[in-house]
């Protein structure tokens, strides 16, 4: 019996083959291809543990060998891409907290009164004028809804027993801001679909959004992500600092380079005066210029496009700001960021009673102090 055994559990612990090299470096969740979720394996692999661990059934493995066309079960390399099939994946529900609210926005309809919200697969965030919204994912991913966007959490899970996150979003109007696996963990599936596009994020800072002709644009600040336009053609893989445009037919005209930041001229860290200024970026038709909570830009205050190379700051907060600015080339598409931090002293606007006057999300409105 005991040599039985010793058989059985033999056939079905499959050794990857290859050098010996540090689990850390290779070993991850590598996204999505379709319907099926990848990993990357690393040595000590198998595929009897990985079949436990995603799909919580250890005898998934004989399925995930004929899926992936392997004949010698001893031999797979390390580094070879492992499909499983979504449908495989055991997973459990998972939500996202809103981790920052500016203005006024809503929640499946409603208002929403203060971060720390939780929101669940289903969700519907819906911006308008001057307002945006932040979700912070378990993975700690973040979503940012800038103003006049409506989006929707399609999918919102978890693979159970791991951290690895399964969301979709979808976007009804406007845009999406995300930076997706910052840790570098790996990622299960994120994608983010127009009616005309799929973008599936494989660790990425990734802007997606739809356009005014209803056509849909994907950029890649940092990462990659396959991009696929809704008229059947193979997806595109767009590595960082790429973009790509798609007509509201599905039509595209492939990834394009984006255009790099200007170059800031210094400001003083308490400046009174505020003004940013720049040098101009040859093929810039205009300028994103973003003040932020956080030098990523996700803890969005103040955002607006222009075509000078000078402007006035606005005083948005106390203490730390953080100044982002793109190019925008002919395509509208924003390139990646420049980044100053100034200071900023502000105090409150009071009613005839003496108390602080309050804005639409339950915060003192601010009179800027120079």
């Amino acid at each position: 019996m005991r040599t039985r055994c010793f058989a059985v559990v033999c056939l079905a612990v499959l050794l990857v083959a290859g050098p010996l090299v540090s689990a850390p470096a290779l070993a991850q969740a590598t996204g999505a291809r379709g319907e099926y979720f990848t990993y990357r394996l690393v040595p000590g692999d198998i595929l009897l543990t990985l079949s436990q661990r995603f799909t919580r059934n250890p005898e998934n493995w004989k399925a995930i060998r004929q899926i992936n066309g392997i004949s010698d079960q001893y031999k797979i390399p390390v580094g070879f891409e492992l499909k499983i099939p979504f449908s495989m994946i055991d997973e459990v529900p998972a939500s996202a907290t809103i981790s920052h609210l500016r203005g006024q926005a809503f929640l499946n309809g409603r208002p929403i009164r203060q971060t720390g919200e939780q929101i669940a697969e289903g969700a519907v965030i819906t911006t308008v004028a001057d307002s945006n919204v932040t979700l912070t994912l378990p993975d700690q991913s973040k979503v940012l809804v800038p103003a006049n966007s409506t989006v929707t959490a399609k999918r919102l899970q978890r693979f159970s027993g791991t951290e690895y996150i399964d969301a979709i979003f979808t976007i009804d109007q406007g845009e999406i801001h995300s930076h997706v696996n910052p840790g570098g963990q790996g990622v299960g599936r994120f994608e983010i679909r127009t009616p005309i596009s799929v973008t599936g994020v494989r660790g990425t800072v990734l802007r997606a959004g739809r356009r005014q002709d209803q056509g849909a644009y994907s950029v890649i600040v940092k990462g990659q992500a396959d991009f696929a336009p809704a008229n059947d053609v193979a997806p595109a893989t767009l590595t960082s600092n790429q973009g790509v445009v798609t007509s509201a037919t599905g039509q595209s005209a492939g990834p394009h380079s984006l255009l790099p930041p200007p170059k800031l001229h210094p400001m003083e860290s308490h400046s009174q005066s505020h003004t940013l200024s720049f040098d101009p970026v040859p093929g810039a038709t205009a300028y994103e210029v973003i003040l932020a909570e956080d030098r990523d830009g996700y803890d969005l205050l103040w955002r607006q496009q222009m075509t000078e190379t000078t402007t006035e700051l606005p005083a948005v907060r106390d203490g730390t700001v953080y100044v982002l600015v793109r190019s925008v080339d002919q395509a509208m598409l924003t390139g990646s960021d420049a980044i100053l931090q100034i200071q900023q002293t502000l105090n409150t606007v009071n009613d005839g009673q003496g108390l602080p006057v309050r804005v639409g999300n339950g915060s003192n409105l601010l009179r800027p102090l120079f």
